[in-house]
């Protein structure tokens, strides 16, 4: 492994499990990318964080949470990996972590909580015991699917443009709402799913939500609408409102399989939706598909603005199934895509039960080729970044 990395080259981050019982990977690696957007040799690794299952960027830092029985959050240097801080999220298997004003949010799947920390706070900390305990946010709920959702399962936290947090609960099938004020986090309300959707990851496009259904295998739709709107509300049987706060509320509209068809879906032995993510132009969604191992992608453009009522000209239409391709592995956990400035088109998928990173070339089209253009080893990859 080479010493002395440039610290202004692009860079990939790949995170893996690193205990038996979830995987065999070497943690968090940072590899060379060159300006085609190719992998290149591993640059740095980290050493001493188990089981870093996601990560995210943080203020000129990294972050990352270990997923525990007693889960934590770290900050490391992005270029050197090296240890900044690590404090306890106050929960079990943490599976998430952003960034939001300052603030880190952990999203704690076993548990079914959040917890909030300031990054300062986890900088100035050395261990897990040596920081204020993170403020913790919980709302309890099930759902019908009896061995995924006797319980809350905190499975993503996301930062809205109108600034608020958004937390997807697979076990209760909800996306909760908090709003950030003076310090404190209050409650707004939630996006009401479908029984049995499992929501695991969200994507946010103008006043639509996008969420996957890790449960039902589908895209579901939502949109921020004024409460004055209610009155014309056309939502399915079981997939209710409840308040986003004084003025708006979410409608569930529609859902589309991340699939061809339903009956790919139904017909599949496994079926679990993991990460969602728009384009750049928010024209298309990409969706990771485990157990059907594959990438599909979706036409959004159909998610229009509109005056908020169903009788109106301009409303919105379902998603379109466009393109699908092997993810180029097993067990799709997470992938990122090429940002325009980067000068290249690429995606790159963590397949965690082949051991290997996918990238794919996206044509002018944005749809990935039906075969990658190179795979990397890595053990149980699970998360990816790109500096």
């Amino acid at each position: 492994m080479t010493s002395s990395p440039d610290t202004n080259a692009p860079a990939i981050l790949v995170s893996g499990y690193t205990e038996e019982g979830y995987g065999s990977g070497p943690g968090i690696v940072r590899f060379e990318l060159f300006r085609d957007g190719a992998v290149g040799e591993r640059r740095r690794q980290s050493t001493g964080v188990l089981n870093p299952s996601f990560m995210a960027w943080g203020d000129g830092t990294l972050l990352a949470v270990e997923e525990l029985p007693q889960g934590n959050i770290v900050a490391l240097d992005p270029q050197t990996l090296e240890l900044l801080g690590t404090v306890s999220t106050g929960g079990a298997d943490s599976c998430h972590v952003v960034l939001i004003d300052e603030e880190v949010w952990g999203a704690n799947y076993s548990s079914g909580n959040v917890s909030v920390v300031p990054l300062a706070e986890l900088l100035r900390a050395n261990g897990p015991g040596t920081a204020t305990p993170p403020q913790l946010l919980s709302h309890p709920g099930s759902g019908p699917v009896a061995d995924r959702q006797g319980e809350s399962h905190a499975h993503q936290v996301t930062a809205t443009p109108w600034g608020t947090a958004l937390v997807a609960d697979l076990g209760a099938d909800r996306v909760d709402e908090y709003a950030l004020a003076d310090g404190g986090f209050a409650s707004l309300g939630s996006a009401q799913l479908p029984p049995g959707t499992g929501p695991r990851h969200v994507a946010i496009k103008g006043d639509f939500l996008l969420v996957a259904g890790e449960l039902d295998g589908y895209l579901h739709v939502l949109q921020r609408t004024p409460r004055d709107a209610q009155a014309h509300d056309a939502q399915v049987p079981g997939a209710g409102n409840q308040a986003r706060g004084a003025d708006d509320f979410w409608r569930w509209l529609f859902k589309s399989p991340l699939a061809e068809s339903p009956e790919a879906v139904a017909g599949a032995k496994e079926f679990h939706p993991s990460h969602i993510e728009l384009s750049a132009d928010g024209s298309k969604l990409y969706a990771a598909v485990r157990g059907a191992n594959t990438i599909v992608v979706l036409d959004v453009g159909g998610l229009n603005e509109h005056d908020g009522t169903i009788q109106s000209p301009a409303a919105p239409t379902a998603p379109r199934f466009l393109h699908e391709v092997s993810s180029g592995g097993n067990w799709p956990r997470h992938f990122v895509l090429s940002a325009p400035k980067d000068g290249y088109n690429k995606i790159y998928v963590a397949n965690q039960l082949s051991n290997n990173v996918a990238v794919f070339d996206l044509d002018d089209n944005g749809l990935p080729g039906s075969e990658p253009v190179q795979s990397v080893e890595f053990g149980s990859p699970v998360c990816i970044l790109l500096r």
